[in-house]
């Protein structure tokens, strides 16, 4: 149990190191939906609005994005109903292996910061099961793996706001230049040069922040938080309001 008297900073290391890991395992099981008893190929497309416009469904290609205002379609006729088809058709794809995709401020592979969990599944080709998070965000983990690789998405919209890579992480989950769990302090200076900054929250762990200056990243960062030992012990990739170390709900 976590002592009553430690200050906040040793509680952010704290939960840092023992809680974060933790996270990295799937916590919860999903059902996929069923399929309906008519085909959809006997049903007509219709939108919200009543308008028909087909009898084809096509499922999105594997790397578009979807918002979650997209327009609802709506399969209607004697027994047909809509049904939900973006977790059945993930399920159908070869998954991506993201154990070697490089990350960047905008992303990792398929996956893009901003887009939908729904379009995320489908990205990658494997389901993103819900779980516990605190009141803005939550941390997740794609079904299948890679272990310790967390996906952080939104409470508000289900976006993808941040990409974290915990401690005991294989090199081959690094950014695109390199720079992974275990690099030191000297790497991602020299590899970031100026546009990197370095920042202590109450005298908690080193973070060494990469800002690109360009306009086309957006104002997204990776943290970088350091081991006492001059060490990268994780990274965090995304929007500034939540690439932070901490876990979503731990501070």
């Amino acid at each position: 149990m976590e002592p009553l008297t430690m200050t906040r900073s040793a509680r952010r290391k704290f939960l840092i190191i023992t809680c974060a890991p933790l996270l990295a395992v799937g916590l919860a099981v999903g059902v996929p939906p069923t399929a309906t008893a008519a085909s959809v190929d006997s049903c007509s497309l219709r939108t919200v609005d009543d308008q028909e416009i087909g009898r084809t469904v096509g499922a999105p290609d594997a790397g578009a994005d979807a918002t979650s205002t997209q327009a609802r379609l709506q399969l209607v006729g004697d027994s047909c109903r809509f049904t939900a088809r973006n977790r059945a058709e993930a399920a159908k794809r070869d998954p991506v292996d993201l154990s070697a995709q490089p990350i960047t401020v905008n992303g990792m592979g398929p996956l893009r910061i901003g887009m939908s969990r729904q379009a995320a599944e489908r990205a990658v080709g494997a389901r993103i099961p819900d779980g516990p998070g605190g009141p803005e965000c939550r941390d997740l983990s794609v079904e299948g793996g890679p272990q310790n690789l967390l996906l952080r998405f939104s409470n508000d919209d289900d976006r993808l706001v941040a990409i974290s890579v915990l401690s005991s992480t294989p090199a081959s989950l690094a950014t695109a230049s390199g720079v992974h769990v275990g690099s030191t302090r000297e790497d991602v200076l020299a590899t970031y040069d100026s546009e990197v900054t370095s920042r202590q929250v109450e005298g908690g762990p080193e973070e060494l922040v990469f800002a690109p200056r360009s306009a086309k990243f957006q104002g997204r960062i990776i943290t970088f938080l350091m081991n006492d030992d001059g060490t990268v012990a994780s990274f965090i990739a995304g929007e500034p309001s939540f690439a932070d170390p901490l876990p979503c709900g731990s501070d």
